[in-house]
C-alpha cells in the first residue's frame, strides 16, 4: 500500500480494508499493524452545506506489542481530488472545454464548474505546476497525439484523453492508473 491509494468505488475500498492485516505499512513495512482510522469527509461542491465521503484513513498501530510506526495513510476515491473541493470530473470538464479553445474564463463558463472563476484560474495554475510529472506519467503509456495547440496544458489535456479514451473522467482514470494525485 502506498501513502495514498486510489480506489474506484466503496466496494473496492471495503475490499482493501478487509485485507489490512495482510498488508505492509508503507512507512515501516510491518505486516499486521494496519487498522481502520476515520473516514475522510469533505465539502460536496454540487450541494450546499453537504459533506461527501472522500475515502478512509488507515493507521499503523504502535500500541502494545504491535511495533508499528503510528503513521497514517489514505485510501481515496479516484473521483476525488485530494485537498480540493472540486471533483475529478469537474476538472475533466474544465480541461475538455479548454481543449476546445478560448480562455480559462470561457472554459469555466461552458463547463458549469460550481466555483468562482478565481478558483478555476487557481486550479489551472496548480495543474500547470504539475505538468512535468503528469506528462512524464502519460508518456509511459504512449506518445502524445498530434496537437493543434501550442499551450502545454491543452496538449496534456489531449494526451490525457488519448490515453484514457473509454473513460468518462480521464482525471480519475489517471489517478487510479498511476496511483498518484494529478494535482500533487
Amino acid at each position: 500500500m502506498k501513502v495514498v491509494q486510489f480506489v474506484r468505488s466503496v466496494r473496492e475500498c471495503n475490499r482493501v480494508l478487509r485485507k489490512l492485516k495482510q498488508t505492509r505499512c508503507a512507512y515501516c513495512r510491518r505486516i499486521g499493524t494496519l487498522n481502520r482510522h476515520d473516514r475522510i469527509q469533505g465539502n460536496d461542491p454540487e450541494t450546499a452545506n453537504k459533506q461527501m465521503l472522500r475515502g478512509q484513513r488507515v493507521w499503523c498501530s504502535n500500541r502494545g506489542r504491535r511495533g508499528g510506526c503510528g503513521r497514517t495513510m489514505r485510501i481515496i476515491f479516484a473521483c476525488v481530488l485530494p485537498r480540493h473541493s472540486v471533483k475529478a470530473g469537474m476538472l475533466s470538464g474544465l480541461l475538455e472545454q479548454l481543449g476546445k479553445g478560448g480562455s480559462i474564463k470561457s472554459a469555466w463558463e461552458r463547463s458549469g464548474l460550481p466555483v468562482q472563476v478565481r478558483s478555476a484560474y487557481n486550479l489551472v495554475q496548480r495543474l500547470r505546476e504539475r505538468l512535468p510529472a503528469v506528462r512524464t506519467a502519460l508518456l509511459s503509456c504512449g506518445p502524445p497525439p498530434d496537437s493543434r495547440h501550442t499551450d502545454a496544458l491543452r496538449q496534456t489535456a489531449e494526451h490525457l484523453r488519448s490515453v484514457f479514451p473509454q473513460q468518462k473522467c480521464p482525471v480519475a482514470a489517471f489517478q487510479y492508473a498511476f496511483q498518484t494525485p494529478i494535482m500533487g
